[in-house]
């Protein structure tokens, strides 16, 4: 899982064929500045291959390094997010019922345990891996005894197959080596189950109209995909397409004003005195120009 991409090849489809999408400095990631928790807006250089659109990370962590830094990660911000936190858990099982409604879910990188909180709540056999030690203690404490949760990445996990969903909301632009993590996924999968997972899409309007201040642009966001990358890493991990589409997220006030300021955005710091009052916890959807796909084990 550790495998680091050449920066003269594309992971996905070998190509060659590089240009440099955007230009930073090295970022530097530590426990208490990444995700939710971040100071810092730098994000790296980001290559992109020409032929499969698929982009990367010129300088990686490995999944070594990477499994150093997630068990202590700071979750105060994204622990701050829970109406929004729920209001997007919910949304994402509403995709999944739409295809199966009942049976065994392992969900990789389960966060606070919102989602399998839906997935309990419906009657479904629910399963978690998450490697935050925070996370992990609080999604224990909401499951009430319900389900299984691992405190583990799921290549440490003990959690036995098969499962007739995986779930990956937000985790497959964080790991090394992508094709291989889908397949490691695919095998987890009964034959004829599910998988279903969103991604940063560089070829969204959001990410196009934003460009270097695109808030997916984050240093431990090590791939960015379209959906031609998306579908041949897919495609090479063994599983079938159904379904491309879009989905929102929800963000209270106060935490969007904070990420406009953050990245400079002209007048965001006039909201803060509606922000910091009972206003500012208000949640509304907002597109971050995220693609989620459901695939099929066929085999």
């Amino acid at each position: 899982m550790d495998a680091q991409p050449p920066n003269n090849a594309c992971i996905i489809c070998g190509g060659e064929k590089l240009y440099t999408h955007l230009f930073g400095p090295a970022a530097k990631i530590e426990e208490g500045t990444m995700g939710s928790s971040r100071r810092s807006v730098a994000a790296g250089t980001v290559l992109r291959c020409r032929d499969c659109g698929f982009g990367f990370q010129q300088q990686r962590l490995s999944g070594e390094e990477l499994s150093h830094l997630y068990p202590r990660m700071d979750t105060s911000v994204y622990q701050g997010e829970l109406d929004g936190r729920r209001r997007t858990a919910r949304r994402h099982f509403e995709i999944v019922s739409k295809y199966i409604t009942k049976g065994r879910v392992l969900d990789v990188g389960s966060a606070s345990g919102l989602f399998l909180m839906e997935a309990a709540n419906a009657g479904w056999e629910i399963f978690g891996v998450e490697p935050s030690e925070e996370l992990c203690a609080v999604s224990r404490e909401n499951l009430s005894g319900r389900g299984q949760i691992e405190c583990a990445t799921l290549e440490n996990s003990t959690l036995r197959p098969p499962f007739d969903v995986v779930t990956l909301w937000d985790v497959l632009e964080h790991v090394p080596d992508p094709v291989q993590f889908l397949k490691e996924c695919r095998e987890l999968v009964n034959r004829g189950g599910y998988l279903f997972l969103n991604v940063p899409d560089l070829d969204s309007r959001e990410a196009k109209i934003l460009g270097s201040r695109w808030p997916l642009l984050l240093p431990e966001h090590l791939n960015y995909f379209n959906r031609p990358s998306l579908l041949r890493c897919g495609e090479s991990a063994g599983l079938k397409l159904i379904r491309f589409g879009r989905r929102k997220v929800w963000f209270s006030l106060r935490y969007i004003q904070s990420r406009l300021s953050q990245h400079r955005f002209t007048g965001t710091n006039l909201l803060r005195a509606v922000t910091d009052t009972r206003l500012g916890r208000t949640v509304i959807p907002v597109s971050l120009g995220e693609t989620y796909a459901v695939w099929r084990r066929q085999d």
